[in-house]
């Protein structure tokens, strides 16, 4: 079997959504790049590559991978991620991909069904009656230990991760990946959630690329495009204008970032690592990291309390902030 090995490239232009993890890391369909590459190579990368020490350890002891310096990355052919909108550019065709190859899995199904794609149900997940799953335009897949609760609607192609759950009268749309152990409900369309995140209440996200640990507020609702139904700019944490390409831009999301009730997020806004949104007014564009914002105020999160919280969050699904990604929330902290 020949070696591959994998590399965590362009860590800056994605910054906004790899802070914490390697770019490899991404989901970008129903799989992260990593889980696609193992899947298309037959095997794990014999390691990775990374020139920064401090997100080496940090992706170390994420992946269980193994850092090595001299070897050449993988140079196959996977599409080119370069901007957080070029994962939604690429999202319909990798999802497609992604669910066309995973492994068949077939539990009981107490939904409605429409549609002649495949619908793959994990034995161990819960579907109540007066839930519909439309596969008329795409497949679906509900993973391990999911709940589908009463009178949900989900459109494929989607993909739902282990452990999550759709509350009551979610409608998630079609070109979704929800990672796992999400707790989702409101209307979720043409969008990514990495892992672990809350939008358990009514609102709209469309078209957006969420971090993990990342916690929606009842009522919380974003744009997805322009009153002038033109292309979307979207200004980078450094205050950079880019031209997407595209009149359907939503939201890019850190993780460990956490929005009010009733918070409103225009269309391409970017909001950084660590911030907390608190205010009557739309969440500026861009927000910086750790950022704290409120009507009345405006500061960066201490860090100390910003840890504090997000070990907090992580216990609740028995989960640790390690020491090397803790090392990492610090720098950026300090930077």
């Amino acid at each position: 079997m020949t070696q591959w090995y994998i590399q965590d490239d362009h860590p800056q232009a994605v910054s906004l959504l790899c802070d914490l993890r390697a770019t490899f890391e991404q989901r970008t369909g129903g799989l992260t790049t990593l889980e696609r590459l193992t899947r298309e190579q037959g095997s794990a990368p014999a390691g990775f590559l990374c020139g920064d020490d401090l997100r080496a350890e940090m992706i170390a002891q994420r992946t269980g991978l193994q850092r090595v310096t001299q070897e050449k990355g993988f140079s196959g052919d996977h599409p080119t991620i370069n901007t957080p909108w070029d994962i939604l550019e690429h999202l319909p065709t990798l999802l497609k991909e992604d669910l066309e190859r995973a492994e068949p899995i077939d539990g009981s199904c107490n939904s409605q069904t429409f549609g002649d794609h495949r619908i793959d149900i994990h034995s161990s997940a819960t579907l109540f009656p007066t839930t519909v799953l439309d596969a008329s335009n795409g497949a679906i897949r509900i993973e391990a230990d999911v709940v589908i609760r009463p009178n949900a609607v989900i459109i494929g192609p989607c993909w739902i991760g282990a452990g999550s759950t759709v509350y009551e009268a979610g409608i998630i749309k079609a070109n979704t990946s929800i990672g796992p152990c999400c707790k989702v409900s409101g209307e979720v369309g043409g969008t990514i959630i990495q892992g672990y995140t809350n939008k358990c209440h009514d609102g709209h996200l469309g078209d957006s690329v969420i971090g993990e640990w990342v916690n929606f507020g009842a009522g919380t609702t974003n744009s997805n495009v322009l009153n002038t139904y033109g292309e979307v700019v979207v200004m980078d944490l450094d205050g950079i204008r880019h031209k997407t390409g595209r009149n359907y831009v939503g939201c890019f999301v850190g993780d460990h970032v956490k929005f009010a009730i009733n918070t409103r997020i225009m269309t391409g806004s970017m909001i950084g690592t660590g911030a907390m949104i608190a205010t009557s007014t739309p969440a500026p564009s861009p927000t910086p990291r750790f950022a704290w914002l409120t009507d009345g105020d405006s500061r960066t999160y201490r860090t100390s309390k910003f840890l504090d919280v997000a070990r907090t969050v992580m216990a609740r699904r028995d989960k640790e902030l390690d020491a090397a990604t803790e090392a990492v929330i610090q720098r950026l902290a300090d930077s």
